[in-house]
């Protein structure tokens, strides 16, 4: 800077100031001293900042930079440019009257791909015991051609956690055949639950599930393997939670924060909010996931994501508005000018959690200036299957729309309050015509000698019977009546059959 600083000495006496403030990288020390012996050369009458233009004095530089004899990589012009940039922000910060809009975030050349690093399969750690690691290890390696690496990990980890509860506590066991209930399994079942960090009733219930299923293949095998080593009286009863739904008022002010907020991450959350998405299958959602499936009819394709399957949830036109916005900001965004690549809705300079913090911080700021209670990106997919069930969908279709397998996943999300059912207590009461409705039969008040009325008669008698026999309280009696009605009912087919004979 000492070179420098005669050229310009406001420019270079402000500059140099603020970096031995920051204490920046060199490059940007290379960067100051670069652009003041520009200043110097093609414009040795600027002496403050804040005569400083865009045009001509940073283009011009940015110029001079692309024209350097030896040529500078766009890494290194990169720097520069966010060196300078950070140090001409700090001064505007500090009060200084210095132009906006100087460097630009369309200035910075596009950072180079990033390679992917090849990823080597990562091969599990044996499983412990000398004798039943590798044949647990060979039966969890023979799952893998149904099921998950993730699941293939929980089979692990509960073999692992039983095999070294064995191993240490009971080491004369040498066959599967010698296992017992008592003192082998119980004995682990109060492992789980007196361990210094106790696992949760969750955790517990997996294990044992994994365990279970180990062992009946073992015995399907021909392993001679006691039955009835885990029970069903064994699992611990997983804790059953309240849905996490907002409430009308909190959910109301939040959403008219995010409106008034307006910028991406706001209009992200307003999405997930409305199609009632996870956060993780919004981060990963297409620029192009909305579809028309009809005339004026749209669906937000969602992709495979947390149970690995795909849906299409309906939309309506505020939705379609939301991801047009979206498109619009992404436009502006920084990381789209760098990498304008067709691939997800929401812009991601880095990985996939970068964005989730970025959602997760946006809705904790909103949440407060909104003065709701503190909200999670979870509670706005509680909210939306709420609001669904108050609208009248049933619970098959929002298991649909939420993606789930199982219906008793989508009744945790669902919060029934108590003024839904004063409401639908009083709809089933204004629908109903009669509260109880009994069917009558006709009894017919003189025989007909003819084969119809002779049929008709039968089955009043039939129903008769019936009727009767249902009041009793002796079930002999009771079997003695089915009986007769049987013999009736023989009756009543050969008189059909006479019927059809005669014509």
């Amino acid at each position: 800077m000492t070179r420098s600083g005669p050229l310009h000495p406001e420019i270079a006496e402000m500059l140099d100031a603020r970096i031995q403030t920051l204490r920046p990288h060199r490059y940007v020390r290379a960067a100051v001293h670069r652009f003041l012996s520009y200043l110097h050369t093609d414009f040795p009458k600027l002496h403050r900042l804040s005569d400083l233009r865009r045009d001509p004095h940073l283009q011009g530089w940015l110029g001079s930079l692309n024209a350097q004899e030896p040529l500078l990589s766009d890494s290194t012009r990169r720097l520069y440019l966010i060196g300078l940039r950070r140090l001409l922000d700090d001064i505007a910060s500090d009060g200084y009257a210095l132009q906006p809009g100087l460097i630009l975030s369309a200035d910075l050349p596009a950072p180079p791909p990033r390679q992917p690093k090849p990823r080597l399969p990562r091969r599990p750690s044996p499983l412990p015991h000398p004798l039943f690691g590798k044949l647990f290890d060979d039966r969890i390696q023979a799952l893998a051609i149904t099921l998950q690496p993730s699941t293939l990990a929980s089979y692990r980890n509960a073999s692992r956690n039983f095999l070294s509860f064995v191993q240490s506590q009971f080491p004369e066991l040498r066959q599967l055949s010698e296992l017992r209930r008592h003192p082998h399994l119980l004995g682990w079942f109060r492992h789980l639950c007196q361990k210094d960090l106790p696992l949760n009733a969750g955790t517990r219930a997996n294990y044992l599930f994994k365990l279970r299923r180990l062992l009946h293949d073992f015995a399907a095998q021909g392993d001679s393997v006691p039955p009835g080593l885990i029970l069903p009286e064994d699992f611990p009863r997983s804790p059953q939670y309240l849905p996490r739904a907002l409430g009308a008022n909190d959910d109301q002010r939040l959403q008219q924060e995010l409106r008034r907020t307006n910028d991406l991450p706001s209009t992200a959350l307003l999405l997930t909010r409305a199609t009632g998405i996870r956060i993780g299958e919004c981060i990963h959602l297409a620029e192009d996931c909305l579809r028309s499936i009809g005339p004026d009819q749209w669906a937000l394709h969602v992709p495979l994501g947390k149970l690995h399957t795909e849906r299409l949830v309906p939309v309506e036109p505020e939705v379609r508005q939301m991801v047009t916005r979206i498109l619009a900001l992404r436009a502006l965004a920084p990381s789209s000018r760098l990498a304008p690549s067709v691939g997800p809705l929401l812009p991601c300079p880095g990985s996939p959690n970068t964005v989730y913090d970025t959602l997760r911080k946006a809705l904790n700021a909103a949440a407060q200036r909104a003065r709701c209670p503190h909200v999670t990106c979870h509670q706005l997919r509680h909210t939306y299957a709420s609001e669904m069930i108050r609208l009248g969908v049933s619970l098959p279709v929002l298991m649909q729309l939420l993606g789930h397998k199982d219906v008793r996943m989508t009744m945790r999300y669902i919060q029934i309050t108590q003024r839904d059912l004063e409401r639908e207590f009083h709809l089933a009461r204004q629908n109903a015509v009669q509260h109880h409705h009994i069917p009558q039969i006709s009894i017919p008040s003189s025989t007909a000698s003819d084969l119809p009325g002779i049929c008709r008669t039968l089955a009043t008698t039939r129903h008769l019977l019936e009727m009767y026999r249902r009041q009793l309280q002796d079930e002999k009696a009771s079997r003695k009546l089915q009986r007769l009605d049987k013999r009736l009912l023989s009756v009543a087919f050969e008189l059909d059959r006479f019927g059809t004979a005669q014509k």
